[in-house]
């Protein structure tokens, strides 16, 4: 269950540590595998805890600081399943639409100063992949993209750097697919 005063700690660390914040890359996320009929409330509201509300609460604690500095960048992490659903997992594709809207909201709200962006990765060989089967959760995804590989982390922390960079200067409020092309 997330704390959300584990949340402010992080902040607080941060800026012990470093005195200032240019670049939020809100990467935690927690998957949820259950049939809508079997979801209880409390993973609903886990799930939207971390996938949402986390890097909702974040932002609110760092923007205040870019905005006064004049210049930052948020990176969210959706998913693919933000972009259409599948069955079995209402709460995690509900929440990773949610983040596609909030990272929206956030360029309209944050802007001009910071500038907010979201990747959504596709099959990514992540430990939460694993934990849901590895290679063989992710086969039907593979076997339907046009690339038929999975991506690695590498591939989503390279997308993170031009986000993070003046090479999109010119790039907000957008939802970028590191899928392996899974719906082209």
């Amino acid at each position: 269950m997330l704390n959300i005063d584990d949340i402010k700690k992080i902040f607080d660390v941060t800026m012990e540590t470093y005195g200032t914040v240019d670049i939020l890359f809100n990467n935690a996320g927690m998957l949820s595998v259950a049939p809508m009929n079997n979801l209880s409330l409390d993973e609903w509201d886990n799930t939207f805890k971390v996938n949402v509300t986390a890097p909702l609460y974040l932002t609110q604690l760092c923007a205040p600081i870019m905005k006064e500095k004049g210049k930052g960048v948020v990176i969210n992490t959706g998913s693919v399943a933000g972009a259409h659903a599948h069955h079995g997992m209402a709460a995690y594709v509900s929440s990773k639409h949610a983040i596609g809207g909030l990272t929206k909201s956030m360029a309209w709200e944050l802007g001009p100063e910071i500038r907010a962006n979201a990747i959504l990765p596709g099959a990514i060989m992540t430990a939460m992949v694993d934990s849901v089967g590895g290679d063989a959760a992710v086969a039907h995804l593979v076997e339907g993209s046009p690339l038929k590989k999975a991506g690695q982390s590498e591939e989503i922390a390279t997308a993170a750097l031009f986000l993070a960079s003046d090479d999109s200067s010119f790039v907000t409020g957008q939802l970028i697919r590191v899928d392996g092309g899974i719906d082209i």
